[in-house]
C-alpha cells in the first residue's frame, strides 16, 4: 500500500514536470514569433528575391557594359567618334552656332547646281563618307573626311566675341583650295563673304555668301 502511494506520487510529480516543460516551450515559441513580427514591423517583411541561398549578403548585380573596344575605345574617351567612325577632328572650345545665315552656293562651271544652308550648327564635316559627313562630296579625288567648316567665336579688336566661319583641311590626300590657293592641312583659315572653296580635283566651286547678300 505504501508502495502504491509512493508510485502515484512519482507519477503526479512527473506529470507536473511535463506540463511545466510544455508551458515553457509554448512561451519560448511565442516569444520567438513575437520577435520575428517585431522585426518585420521595423524593417518590413523579408524579401527572398535576389538573396543568397545561405542567407549571406546579397551580391551586387554587375551592370551591363556597352563600351567600345579597341581603337574606338581610346577615341571615345576623347569624344570624337560618331556612328562608330573615328572623326579626324574635334570641335574647339570656342565653337559656336552662328547667328548669321551663311550659305554655300555650289557652282559647276557657270551653272549653280545647289544651295547649302550652313548656319544651323557649329561645324560641318565635308567628305565622301555619307554616313558621317554633313556635306557629301562624291568626287573620287576627295577623302572620306576631307575638310571641316568650323564656326568660332573669338574676340575682335574691341574685345567683343565675333563668330566667323573657318575652313580646315583634314590632311586630305589631294588638298583643299581657297580662292585658287592650296591651304596647309590641320590649320584654320578664316573665311569671308565671296570666298571660293574647292575640294580635291573636283571642279565644283563652293561660294560662301550670306542669305541677304546682293553683291560681293
Amino acid at each position: 500500500r505504501d508502495e502504491r502511494h509512493r508510485r502515484s506520487g512519482d507519477r503526479h510529480q512527473e506529470s507536473r514536470h511535463n506540463d511545466d516543460r510544455r508551458n515553457h516551450d509554448r512561451s519560448t515559441s511565442k516569444t520567438k514569433h513575437d520577435d520575428k513580427d517585431d522585426a518585420n514591423d521595423y524593417y518590413g517583411p523579408a524579401s527572398h528575391e535576389g538573396g543568397s541561398a545561405d542567407g549571406g549578403p546579397e551580391k551586387e548585380a554587375q551592370a551591363p557594359n556597352f563600351g567600345l573596344s579597341g581603337a574606338l575605345s581610346k577615341d571615345a574617351k576623347a569624344g570624337n567618334t560618331y556612328k562608330g567612325v573615328v572623326s579626324k577632328f574635334q570641335e574647339p572650345p570656342e565653337a559656336r552656332t552662328p547667328n548669321t545665315q551663311w550659305r554655300f552656293y555650289v557652282f559647276k562651271g557657270e551653272e549653280q547646281i545647289e544651295t547649302l544652308h550652313i548656319s544651323r550648327q557649329s561645324a560641318y564635316l565635308v567628305g565622301r563618307n555619307a554616313d558621317i559627313c554633313d556635306i557629301h562630296v562624291q568626287h573620287a579625288s576627295c577623302s572620306s573626311q576631307h575638310a571641316v567648316l568650323q564656326y568660332r567665336a573669338l574676340p575682335n579688336k574691341q574685345g567683343k566675341l565675333n563668330c566667323m566661319p573657318y575652313i580646315m583641311d583634314l590632311e586630305s590626300t589631294n588638298g583643299t583650295l581657297l580662292n585658287g590657293v592650296k591651304i596647309d592641312p590641320a590649320r584654320y583659315y578664316q573665311l569671308k563673304k565671296g570666298d571660293v572653296i574647292k575640294f580635291g580635283a573636283s571642279t565644283r566651286e563652293y561660294v560662301l555668301l550670306t542669305a541677304n547678300t546682293t553683291s560681293v
